[in-house]
């Protein structure tokens, strides 16, 4: 870590995705996270002037009819996208990824061979290489502290190594996601995590505004279940 912060190499390297090497991302790998900014639109804006006029969506790809895809999204080679999902605002969908049913993905770029299950949301984040996210999986982006939930103006900080914070600058900002991630159902991501490659997020589980190492397992603070007798209304 420099004076100015985290670089993005050190979660993700964009470099090591062949589509998005391909697509001119990987200069954002020495970049400070904090001076990047909104790093999903950053990444979009120089997919989208390698491509020039070439097609956003590659011929390869598959987007189901009932999939609602916006005009402002580029998806790479072989990636499927399923019925009842969104793909909207300014997202990256590098090659071979699999979004399945009903899905919302908004400012966002997810990596190549990454699996979302599901009734995935996620926002205004970057997702690695081969993660799997199971069904449910949320990553919020803006803070419930705001006073206009739909016009927030609180600026998110992402997680530090130290435990610290360190601000994103803009109001708008979910998580970044390293390689190889897998993640149980129901998990959420709090706005401004960061999460290192290899890591394991059991089912059930909220992830603070943190910065989690590469090969970390996080669990539920508790775990199992208690049973007790039923006594009202069982058959005799």
């Amino acid at each position: 870590m420099n004076e100015d912060g985290p670089l993005l190499g050190q979660v993700l390297r964009l470099g090591d995705d062949p589509h998005l090497k391909g697509w001119g991302a990987d200069v954002l790998d020495g970049k400070p996270i904090a001076a990047i900014g909104d790093v999903s639109g950053a990444v979009y804006d120089l997919v989208c002037a390698s491509l020039g006029d070439q097609p956003r969506i590659h011929p390869s790809a598959y987007v189901s009819p009932l999939a609602n895809v916006a005009a402002d999204v580029v998806i790479g080679p072989e990636a499927r996208i399923h019925e009842y999902s969104t793909v909207r605002g300014r997202t990256v969908i590098s090659g071979g990824v699999h979004i399945g049913y009903g899905c919302e993905i908004s400012r966002s770029v997810i990596g190549a061979g990454t699996v979302l299950s599901h009734r995935a949301t996620i926002s205004c984040s970057v997702i690695g290489q081969h993660a799997y996210f199971a069904t449910g999986l949320v990553t919020a982006s803006c803070l419930l502290s705001n006073p206009d939930m739909l016009h927030p103006t609180r600026t998110v900080e992402f997680g530090l190594p130290d435990g610290g914070r360190m601000s994103t600058g803009l109001a708008k900002w979910g998580a970044l996601v390293g390689d190889r991630v897998r993640a149980g159902v129901h998990v959420v991501l709090s706005p401004g995590t960061v999460v290192g490659a290899d890591s394991i997020l059991h089912a059930g589980i909220t992830v603070p505004t943190a910065w989690i190492p590469p090969g970390s397992t996080l669990h539920p603070p508790t775990g199992g279940f208690h049973l007790t007798p039923r006594t009202e209304g069982a058959a005799p």
